[in-house]
């Protein structure tokens, strides 16, 4: 994914500031990024299996190279209505505190990166979905939210799951 950054460019604005990498992807017209840094992988989506008593936006747990791995919807999880996959459908796999957790997106864009100050979020509410957002940039004149990744998957931290499939 790092590598990516360099193969997709560097935008970076000409605010002072160290430079960050972001994933920016879409969900609906709206744009989303995470932190490079934590990201392992960018996957197609597989099949999942549920599991009883999961959180609504969880869409279940999948097995990545041995690993069970539950998928966060963040459709649900922001606040926004469902839509069914498309080709464009991608797993973004995050390193978290809770382990290995990937999220549902529409589309990811690119790696970019930039040296933008986050400006607060607005303080619209005290619902999760806002306060997932860590802040707002600005790129290629579209507002970006970047994401608190950990604060998106603390809806697994109930789960019981084991590390490895046997």
């Amino acid at each position: 994914m790092k590598r990516q950054a360099a193969r997709f460019g560097r935008r970076a604005s000409k605010a002072r500031g160290e430079l960050k990498n972001l994933v920016r992807f879409r969900l609906g017209e709206t744009y989303y990024a995470f932190d490079v840094a934590n990201v392992e992988e960018v996957v197609q989506p597989a099949s999942v299996t549920e599991l009883p008593q999961m959180a609504s936006s969880v869409s279940g747990v999948f097995d990545h190279r041995g690993r069970v791995t539950p998928i966060v919807d963040l459709r649900p999880r922001l606040g926004l209505s469902g839509t069914e996959p498309s080709r464009q459908t991608k797993w973004i796999l995050m390193r978290t505190e809770f382990g290995l957790v990937g999220f549902a997106v529409d589309r990811v864009l690119d790696v970019i990166g930039t040296s933008d100050v986050l400006d607060a979020p607005p303080p619209v509410g005290p619902n999760a979905h806002e306060r997932a957002i860590r802040g707002v940039v600005h790129i290629e004149s579209e507002l970006v939210f970047v994401l608190d990744e950990g604060r998106l998957a603390s809806v697994v931290a109930s789960m019981t799951l084991p590390d490895e499939l046997s």
